[in-house]
């Protein structure tokens, strides 16, 4: 069900665009071309690069499903042009690896996100949610970038220090949920908002197996779904953490019961939402999982 529903709204964005998914180009004068497959990624460039990069997005479409997706000529045509491509890896986006693969190009930089965060094939994919892999993101964004225009490098470690600022400042306040709420369980949907969950010191309450299953796009077992009810109907988590791209019935019979039950939902999502910076989107969603915490620790 939920794949079907991907690939309608993907089919339907065709039709509008000409492609199941936008893809976003900012320009420049430099030559120098970046593709970010997704477009929180993309987003971080084009805050320490400016306009010294043309910077292609891949994913910007909230209807677009990185495990199923189907590349377009465009993004071959990107791909094949690219000076720097990142992308995130672990099984995540596993497309590109195969446009890279029919377009080979010397003097490429390929930056594996995935990789630079420590992470192995099989583990959890949501990386840009963790702070640290945000910041080697930016250091290795900044080297390659220096040293393909060094006129410019000091303007990108500008630009970088800003950009560190702020995802400094989300792992301390990150933190500080922590020393407040250490231990408090939530209920997931997806393990998307993990990193976040466990830097916070809560105890993710959701059987694996459930969890599991949505991501994959399959049916959760049924006692894992007692299990789920059983959490929101006694009101035994501070919140439902929601994936609100996932159209599929088990997670939105959930969302109606925790509603219904008095727990608090706190949406999150996989793709930066059009319109907003990385600063506002993560920053938006950790504000509303502060205020679930808070009520639950008031009643």
């Amino acid at each position: 069900m939920r794949r079907l529903c991907h690939y309608l709204l993907s089919a339907a964005c065709l039709l509008l665009c000409l492609s199941s998914c936008a893809l976003e180009r900012r320009h420049s004068a430099s030559g120098v071309h970046v593709v970010a497959v997704e477009a929180v990624y993309g987003d971080i460039v084009h805050q320490i690069a400016g306009n010294a990069v043309t910077i292609t997005t891949l994913l910007n479409s909230s209807s677009a499903d990185p495990h199923a997706y189907e590349p377009t000529t465009r993004d071959a045509d990107a791909v094949a042009d690219a000076d720097l491509v990142i992308e995130n890896g672990l099984g995540y986006d596993t497309f590109v690896d195969k446009l890279l693969a029919a377009s080979p190009r010397n003097g490429r930089t390929v930056i594996v996100v995935g990789t630079l965060a420590g992470r192995r094939p099989g583990d959890n994919p949501h990386v840009w949610y963790e702070a640290e892999a945000l910041r080697r993101l930016c250091t290795a964004t900044v080297t390659d970038l220096g040293d393909r225009m060094p006129a410019r490098r000091n303007g990108f470690v500008r630009a970088n220090g800003r950009v560190r600022a702020w995802i400094d400042g989300f792992a301390r306040r990150t933190l500080t949920l922590g020393r407040r709420y250490r231990g408090t369980s939530v209920a997931i949907t997806e393990p998307v908002f993990d990193a976040v969950l466990r830097a916070a010191s809560l105890q993710i309450a959701t059987p694996p197996s459930f969890s599991k299953a949505i991501e994959n796009g399959s049916d959760p077992a049924p006692q894992d779904v007692a299990a789920m009810r059983a959490l929101l109907e006694g009101r035994r988590v501070a919140a439902l953490v929601y994936n609100r791209q996932t159209v599929e019935p088990s997670t939105s019979r959930l969302l109606a019961l925790a509603q219904t039950s008095g727990v608090a939902v706190v949406p999150v999502t996989e793709t930066l939402p059009p319109g907003m910076r990385v600063q506002g989107w993560f920053d938006g969603e950790l504000r509303a999982l502060a205020r679930a915490l808070q009520t639950y620790r008031r009643r």
